[in-house]
């Protein structure tokens, strides 16, 4: 009988961590959203309503335009590696393989790749083509009808696993499914926390599911299956077994990413928190203060408009330069929001000229991400 061990990632594991996972953990992989679309429509699907059902690219939270955007993102968080997820990455599998043969060729055979899909798509076709472009590890969410998908994808060198949400209620049916994985040859099995989104939480209700209670959107009764089944899987399987908390995505997984990030990201005016976060000056245009809608009002900016905001921030910039001797590594245009970003000494000190020429200064604190997440917004 094998032993089940705690990680120090919040996370249990019975024989050994897949290697996608030993790198995500570190917050070595990067997230490759490579389509939001998908031929399944599971009713715990979590995606937000900017990513479900649309045909979008998102390397970790930018937003794809072009090959350079994936690679600057995987050399800004010093990935080790990629996790190619969607939506299905294979509906869209000319993209997919591209990225695919784009990263190995930029980083190295080394870089580890690893890609999740329903198996809907996996065609002896499709595997092939994934497999000749380098990809390392497969994962798959199957339907009982795309187990032959799983049976052709162990004819390859790579390995193959199955990751599936602990629901509650399917103790006897998950079994079954892991009995069936464990018995043709399945290499690892991924059990990830059921969790509450945006989006799918009337779907979640209308089957029952309730909160674990607290701040936690985690399901009730999820962590507990999660345990029944490595249990069964240490005392019945040959399985490498790994389950997969909240907690470890959103404290380590992304915790570790953001602080390998801010290391490569930050500017000379940035001070960097322990945690990985920005504290920064920002200096917004009265037009385009942050809100609820901030994002939706970005979003719908149109090109001339854009391109407006743009001319007075550039000119509010050399004006600072020139009547305050600030040199040029201490202040820059945010394109992506349309501000200026300086130190935040530099807005506490300049605040009242600031606001006479007609501008609104503020300190803020956020992610050294792409989307430079608002954790704390302090208007002078």
């Amino acid at each position: 009988m094998r032993k089940l061990h705690k990680t120090p990632y919040y996370s249990m594991v019975v024989g050994r961590m897949p290697d996608g996972c030993r790198l995500c953990v570190k917050g070595a992989k990067l997230v490759l959203f490579a389509t939001g679309l998908c031929s399944r429509h599971c009713w715990y699907c979590p995606l937000s309503e900017r990513k479900k059902n649309k045909d979008v690219v998102i390397a970790n939270e930018w937003w794809v335009r072009r090959d350079r955007d994936v690679i600057e993102e995987a050399r800004l968080c010093n990935s080790l590696g990629a996790g190619i997820t969607g939506g299905d990455p294979l509906m869209r599998m000319d993209r997919t393989v591209h990225y695919i043969r784009l990263l190995k060729k930029t980083f190295g055979s080394d870089f580890h790749i690893h890609l999740y899909t329903s198996g809907a798509l996996a065609s002896e076709r499709n595997l092939s083509r994934l497999y000749s472009a380098g990809l390392d590890e497969l994962r798959f969410h199957p339907l009982k009808k795309d187990f032959p998908a799983l049976v052709s994808a162990l004819k390859f060198g790579w390995k193959v696993g199955c990751e599936i949400p602990a629901i509650p209620g399917t103790l006897a049916a998950t079994r079954d499914f892991i009995r069936y994985i464990d018995g043709i040859g399945v290499n690892f099995l991924n059990i990830n926390e059921l969790e509450f989104s945006e989006t799918n939480m009337q779907q979640m209700l209308s089957h029952g599911m309730k909160t674990a209670g607290g701040v936690s959107y985690a399901i009730k009764g999820s962590d507990r299956l999660a345990h029944k089944l490595l249990d069964y899987c240490r005392k019945e399987t040959s399985l490498d077994v790994h389950y997969c908390t909240l907690k470890l995505k959103d404290k380590v997984q992304l915790g570790n990413r953001l602080k390998r990030r801010a290391k490569n990201a930050a500017k000379e005016y940035d001070i960097t928190t322990k945690e990985g976060l920005f504290v920064r000056g920002a200096i917004y245009l009265p037009e385009l203060l942050p809100s609820f809608k901030y994002q939706k009002t970005l979003d719908s900016l149109t090109s001339k408009q854009s391109f407006g905001y743009l001319k007075r921030l550039m000119a509010a910039k050399a004006m600072l330069k020139r009547k305050y001797n600030l040199p040029t590594e201490l202040i820059g245009i945010d394109r992506q929001r349309f501000r200026l970003l300086t130190g935040a000494w530099i807005v506490e000190e300049l605040a009242p000229s600031l606001k006479e020429s007609g501008l609104k200064p503020a300190v803020v604190e956020e992610y050294p991400t792409w989307d430079a997440l608002c954790v704390d917004l302090r208007f002078l």
